[in-house]
């Protein structure tokens, strides 16, 4: 008689409510009786234990039931299990209060812009060249813009200007606006370890056909190449025969860490694409990894934290936080009584489970960040819930500097609020 094959299959709602598999563990055994029934509930718990995890904590501090999806697309979750955009809160987390934080007016993509414009490209999609102006002055991408240039659909004449003064020649390492200097902070200079634009560039890249920058002066677009690097642009400008004009450009690994260490676009040298919301997050109820926003200099430090590698080049700080700092919605606080709309919730959650990093310096006020012409975000108040404004102001007003988040213990460390991210299917 043959042996029976033991086969445990767990199975639970993901984040997007459909049914996953966390765990299929088989194994054979001549057993039979009683043995066979202690086997299979030994092999039931290393299954539940080590496929699927201690349960997420829920935001009024209860265990909740959502699991990780079991793979990801890095086109639309970038970054690997370890970053700090995918790594939750812990429950060793130390919160500080953050002196001027809650009276700041809160934005989410001021005036629709001023974020990064996310281009998906694929291999029959056409080459484009990349070329460079001056950082500034005339001739400079900024000066274009600043001067009622767009970053794409301009006359034939006006592209014909912008490309006879450019190059191909990649110009400098890393941001030319990002600096670790003190305490003149109009100096540039670079952290001593990033990887330099030139380690992995490519003068062409594949650009889907009408792709077009964030409609403002920084212009920020990340073209995400099928090869799993992504193209990161400041000041961009895309002619009508598909050229990308730029300022600053480099390739970061979509599936790497994400850190400032990878040379985005960011003045924290932090990628422009990282903890961007995503189209379709907001109405799928659930956020899975930290979110990104602009904070002004008025409460900002001049000095960098992890996972930033530097900030602004700027004479105006006057605050007490350092670029790069995460915040987050206490554990303590229960969401559920902040009066917040269902997709207000959804960020909020984001803001409890994976934090708030501070990326770039604002004029003003706090922003968010989300991806370039997003549909979700400007939901109406009913009866019963508040506005998108009023929402992230709420959210604003409970945020709180994680003190203890640092490379070895991100988040805080301690027992992780929600599941890791899983693997890539691609």
């Amino acid at each position: 008689m043959s042996s029976p094959r033991i086969q445990i299959k767990i199975v639970r709602p993901n984040p997007h409510g459909e049914e996953g598999i966390c765990c299929r563990l088989p194994s054979s055994a001549n057993l039979n009786g009683e043995g066979f029934c202690w086997t299979m509930l030994v092999l039931f718990a290393i299954c539940y234990l080590v496929g699927c995890g201690q349960p997420a904590m829920s935001g009024d501090g209860t265990h909740s039931d959502i699991a990780t999806t079991a793979t990801r697309d890095w086109r639309y979750w970038p970054f690997s299990q370890s970053s700090p955009w995918n790594q939750p809160l812990g429950s060793s987390a130390h919160y500080a209060s953050v002196p001027g934080l809650s009276s700041l007016p809160a934005g989410l993509n001021y005036d629709g812009a001023w974020t990064s414009s996310i281009v998906i490209a694929s291999d029959t999609d056409p080459s484009a060249r990349i070329l460079f102006n001056p950082a500034t002055g005339p001739q400079s991408n900024w000066n274009f813009l600043a001067n009622g240039g767009k970053p794409c659909r301009n006359t034939a004449s006006q592209d014909a200007k912008l490309i006879s003064t450019a190059s191909s020649a990649l110009p400098f390492p890393a941001n030319y606006y990002s600096t670790l200097a003190t305490p003149n902070t109009s100096l540039w200079t670079l952290p001593t370890t990033y990887q330099a634009a030139a380690l992995n560039y490519q003068s062409t890249a594949y650009l889907p056909a009408g792709a077009c920058p964030s409609p403002d002066n920084d212009a920020l677009m990340a073209v995400f190449q099928p090869n799993g690097l992504v193209l990161d642009t400041y000041n961009t400008v895309v002619t009508n025969n598909g050229v990308i004009v730029t300022s600053m450009a480099s390739y970061i690994d979509a599936k790497g860490d994400g850190t400032g260490a990878s040379n985005g676009r960011r003045a924290s040298m932090l990628p422009s694409f990282a903890g961007l919301i995503r189209v379709g997050e907001i109405s799928a109820g659930h956020i899975p990894h930290a979110l990104a926003a602009m904070a002004p200099q008025s409460i900002l430090y001049p000095s960098a934290v992890w996972p930033a590698a530097a900030f602004d080049r700027s004479s105006h700080y006057a605050g007490t936080l350092p670029m790069g700092s995460l915040l987050a919605i206490p554990a303590t606080i229960n969401l559920n009584t902040l009066g917040l709309s269902p997709q207000g919730l959804t960020m909020a959650h984001a803001a409890q489970d994976y934090g708030v990093y501070i990326v770039d310096s604002d004029n003003n006020g706090f922003t968010f960040l989300a991806e370039l012409g997003d549909p979700e975000l400007r939901w109406n108040g009913t009866a019963t819930t508040p506005p998108w404004w009023r929402d992230i102001q709420i959210i604003l007003a409970n945020l709180q500097l994680v003190a203890n988040n640092t490379s070895a213990h991100p988040g805080g460390g301690g027992t992780p609020r929600a599941p890791l991210a899983p693997g890539f299917t691609n």
